[in-house]
């Protein structure tokens, strides 16, 4: 792994603020993750990954007390060391990214997930099925959500954006003209019957309190970008970050 970043965690404590006695508004129907060590963060960076939406099971509420622990409960038991089989391509995608490994050890990916966070765009339900998309307007509407609510509590430095979709329709951030481009070496040379995007630019998202540095990759479910491209993608932002 020498081309890719290890996990070095540096502490750099945000003193004063619990997340868990935060007291959020309704608007954000889906408090995010964080993990216990999220405020010491990785690599002196603390980082939000930033999904598109959540599926729920045919004839779930969509009231708030189904929605506000729904991401908590997805995503809490990846800080434990607890991996299984059936565990869909989608979260296998994300330990080998944050721990820059394709094949990383349950103890390695617990640990990492224990130092960042974890929201989605849409502050609503997409459907019951992953065929079944958000409507444009409810990733919007998600995004002055984010900036306006989740950003100023979570106060990331970095933001990995975990889809085309959710990138072109997250409707805040600005391009940073002077730092490099993330290159996605692999996407073509394994995807060659068509071409996708290699060139993904270095934006930043500024929030009441702060600003952080976000780019995005393919959707991790689609297999598109390799998991090589991915953690290089995360990396890439620690490290423009840590010079700024």
């Amino acid at each position: 792994m020498s081309e890719i970043a290890s996990v070095r965690p540096r502490s750099v404590g945000w003193p004063g603020l619990n997340l868990d006695e935060h007291q959020w508004p309704d608007t954000v129907r889906f408090l995010p993750y964080w993990g216990d060590l999220y405020w010491d963060g990785i690599d002196g960076q603390r980082i939000l990954l930033l999904g598109e939406s959540h599926y729920r099971k045919e004839g779930m509420s969509d009231s708030l007390e189904v929605t506000r622990p729904f991401t908590r409960d997805v995503f809490r038991g990846m800080a434990e060391p607890i991996r299984h089989t059936d565990d869909g391509p989608f979260f296998k995608a994300l330990d080998s990214a944050l721990t820059a490994d394709g094949k990383p050890d349950a103890q390695d990916a617990a640990d990492a997930w224990k130092r960042v966070a974890f929201a989605n765009l849409s502050q609503a339900f997409a459907g019951s099925q992953a065929n079944q998309r958000p409507r444009n307007e409810e990733l919007l509407a998600g995004g002055d959500v984010l900036v306006e609510e989740i950003l100023p509590t979570l106060k990331p430095t970095v933001v990995l954006v975990l889809g085309q979709t959710t990138w072109r329709l997250l409707p805040h951030g600005k391009r940073e003209e002077g730092l490099p481009p993330f290159l996605a070496r692999d996407v073509n040379r394994l995807n060659g019957r068509r071409r996708y995007i290699e060139r993904r630019d270095i934006w930043s998202l500024d929030y009441t309190g702060g600003s952080a540095l976000m780019t995005w990759v393919y959707h991790p479910s689609w297999n598109i970008d390799t998991w090589q491209d991915r953690a290089l993608a995360l990396h890439h932002l620690i490290d423009q970050a840590n010079g700024r």
